[in-house]
């Protein structure tokens, strides 16, 4: 777990099925991407669609895109889709 701010409690996110707990208020599309795929470093042949959902309010449902971040809450559902070219 990233050791974000170690005073916030933390809270249980989903990401494809799986629970984490994550005390950070945010989380990046690269920290999802390796809650998804821990220890597989991504390599130019894979390409990662995220979607959310059970977010934040007027943010509930959405994609995340490299380089961007989401308020996370308790509960929050994470998709991650690796698509590999051949």
């Amino acid at each position: 777990m990233p050791q974000g701010d170690h005073g916030r409690p933390p809270v249980t996110i989903i990401v494809n099925t799986r629970s984490h707990p994550w005390r950070e208020k945010a989380i990046t599309f690269e920290q999802v991407v390796e809650l998804a795929y821990p220890g597989q470093p991504p390599t130019d042949q894979d390409t990662f669609t995220v979607r959310y959902s059970r977010g934040h309010g007027g943010h509930g449902a959405g994609s995340l895109t490299a380089g961007r971040s989401v308020n996370v809450k308790n509960g929050m559902v994470f998709d991650v889709i690796r698509t590999s070219r051949s």
